[in-house]
């Protein structure tokens, strides 16, 4: 199995406009990966904005195979979803933290 941070997928127009701007008060569902499916599952679980979910990634030490079981598990995510999320977080992190 590719450790989730070696896999890197082309940046979506979804991840280039998530992380070319402050995360501000955007809601959960302008995350690549997180359709609204999704982003009603982690509403639900008290997860409505993006930075919300920075926070989680980021209280998780940025371990991207535990962030990813945990979105998984918590939204349903599939695996690729959960990858694009998870790209968009850590390009987010280098260029703002």
């Amino acid at each position: 199995m590719v450790p989730l941070s070696s896999v890197r997928m082309s940046p979506t127009k979804k991840q280039r406009n998530f992380v070319s701007e402050l995360i501000g008060d955007k809601p959960v569902t302008a995350l690549p990966g997180v359709r609204p499916d999704l982003g009603k599952k982690l509403q639900q679980k008290g997860y409505e904005r993006a930075d919300k979910l920075l926070g989680r990634f980021l209280v998780m030490r940025r371990d991207t195979e535990a962030f990813s079981d945990w979105l998984r598990r918590t939204s349903g995510a599939k695996p690729h979803l959960a990858t694009s999320c998870i790209n968009a977080l850590q390009e987010y992190c280098d260029n703002n933290l």
